[in-house]
């Protein structure tokens, strides 16, 4: 299911963006660049004029012709040639009175100059102006003439129209345009290359979408019972949930941005990082907890851009197994009862369907007496139900298997024994172990069983008439996995190893021919309770 947050689409506000940007950026651009090449070629304009007007006003010929009676007849054949030579509008020669001795429409010379630009050039000094004549709206370059002895006799004025020179830069204007319109296209086409690269990097998802998928993970990260880790590359961590915190320790601290091998220096998410391979329920320690660690390659592109971590108690997952052990043996335990009671109901019934009154009155006799004398034994001596239950299950579990349990009459336990969940663990793995051990034998095995409960401590003990501990295992026997019975073994003696040594307590295991006993001590602060 996809959900859609907006109208506007992430692609098109990045193409709208980008293509916004493109076209402000080259509006200015193009825009400065006219306005400099504008004013630039104005004032180019401007130096040329004066160039050639200074260049008319140094002529020995025209500074001779105003001695003549006609300087008109000189100086326009002069002006005029430089005029077409250098492609200005016009070269006006004047005398200080500002009447003029050249001009290309030859009627009007011998009047005044118009522009009232003159006061600089009538000084003596050079000028670039600005200004309406006879010809229209003109860059004028003005430059004085002098004598011999360098006394004003005139006046030279040289101009380039306005409209003129803006016609020969907007030729240049369009080329810009064209440029800008180029690059225009070019910035289009890369804002749609970019937002589709975008768009694949975020999985084709909008932000609404992405934003929504951060917090429905964030959420499903909090919620799950797993310590989890996230890191990326460089084995910086970026997602911690509160699980994994809780396992390190550190349930207040921000720990995104710290380095994977500061919190947990034996880790192995390095190697997951280089190898591109997963580990799976590998068992590591975790702040203070025993742990089931799984690693994951996060891979984007056949590249790994990060890995996962997830991290889970091994003792509650033990535990469970062990609830579930729990269950199966109490229901092996019903089956038991239900298959001996069921061989006595046969028996009975066949006993009175031959009439054999007397033998049937003796066979329920027997049951019953045997049924008063264990009630009796558990009342006044295993008075805890879960342990009396554990006792009463296994003793009719030998009896199916031909093996003697024997609850020592020395057991003495109170209604709520102290550390009763690992008083049942024990008895439950020491006595199937027990049965696992003489099962191979001929019938008449025995096992000997004692719970009680002293001044200080619960005292656990588990004997057996097997062959004894195989020397092979003998030192590793509590170890996770070792055993002589297959694989998938070897657990039990491990767990309540881990559940005994939790409560402070001690246990350990002898043998030798003919005999193993498991034995556990379990302090208590409290005497009997009854």
């Amino acid at each position: 299911m996809v959900i859609r947050f907006g109208r506007m689409s992430l692609r098109s506000k990045i193409n709208g963006l980008v293509s916004l940007t493109i076209f402000f950026v080259l509006a200015m651009v193009v825009s400065a660049t006219w306005y400099l090449v504008v004013d630039l070629t104005f004032r180019e304009t401007g130096e040329r004029a004066l160039v050639v007007a200074r260049t008319v006003a140094g002529l020995p010929e025209v500074v001779k012709a105003f001695a003549d009676p006609d300087p008109s007849r000189t100086i326009q054949p002069l002006a005029e040639m430089i005029r077409r030579d250098t492609g200005a509008e016009f070269v006006v020669v004047s005398n200080l009175k500002l009447i003029r001795y050249s001009h290309p429409n030859p009627a009007e010379i011998g009047h005044h100059m118009v522009g009232e630009d003159n006061a600089e050039v009538l000084k003596g000094k050079e000028s670039i102006t600005r200004a309406t004549g006879t010809l229209g709206y003109s860059v004028r370059g003005k430059a004085p003439v002098f004598d011999a002895s360098h006394r004003q006799i005139g006046v030279v004025s040289t101009g380039f129209l306005v409209h003129n020179v803006r016609a020969n830069v907007s030729s240049l204007l369009f080329k810009l345009l064209g440029i800008a319109a180029v690059a225009l296209l070019a910035g289009l086409a890369g804002s749609y290359l970019l937002s589709g690269h975008v768009k694949r990097q975020i999985l084709n998802m909008e932000p609404g979408e992405i934003a929504f998928s951060v917090q429905e993970q964030a959420a499903i990260l909090e919620a799950i019972r797993e310590g989890i880790i996230a890191v990326n590359a460089e084995g910086i961590v970026v997602s911690c949930n509160h699980e994994a915190k809780k396992m390190l320790g550190r349930e207040r601290e921000e720990l995104a941005g710290s380095h994977i091998a500061d919190l947990l220096p034996n880790t192995r998410l390095p190697e997951v990082l280089r190898d591109g391979l997963p580990q799976y329920d590998q068992p590591m320690v975790v702040g203070n907890t025993l742990a089931v660690v799984s690693r994951v390659p996060v891979v984007l592109g056949g590249k790994v851009i990060g890995a996962v971590s997830t991290f889970r108690d091994k003792v509650a997952l033990e535990q469970i197994d062990r609830r579930l052990a729990d269950i199966g043996r109490y229901v092996d335990t019903l089956r038991s009862q239900r298959h001996e009671f069921m061989n006595k109901l046969h028996l009975i019934s066949g006993l009175i369907r031959m009439s054999d009154y007397d033998s049937a009155t003796a066979v329920i006799d027997q049951v019953n007496e045997e049924y008063q004398k264990a009630m009796e034994f558990y009342l006044a001596r295993i008075r805890d139900t879960a342990i009396a239950g554990i006792l009463v299950g296994k003793t009719h579990r030998a009896g199916e298997l031909g093996i003697q349990l024997e609850v020592s009459s020395e057991s003495l336990v109170s209604e709520h024994c102290p550390h009763r969940e690992v008083v049942v663990a024990v008895l439950g793995n020491a006595i199937e172990n027990a049965f696992d051990a003489l099962q191979p034998f001929s019938t008449g095995g025995k096992v000997s069983v004692l719970v009680r409960e002293e001044t200080d401590r619960v005292r656990v003990e588990v004997a057996d008439s097997g062959p004894g501990v195989d020397p092979s295992v003998a030192g590793r026997i509590f170890e996770d996995g070792v055993t002589t019975k297959g694989e998938g073994r070897g657990l039990g003696l491990a767990l309540v190893k881990k559940m005994v040594e939790s409560c402070g307590g001690e246990i350990g295991v002898t043998g030798r021919e003919g005999e193993t006993m498991v034995r556990v001590v379990l302090p208590t602060s409290g005497g009997l309770n009854g």
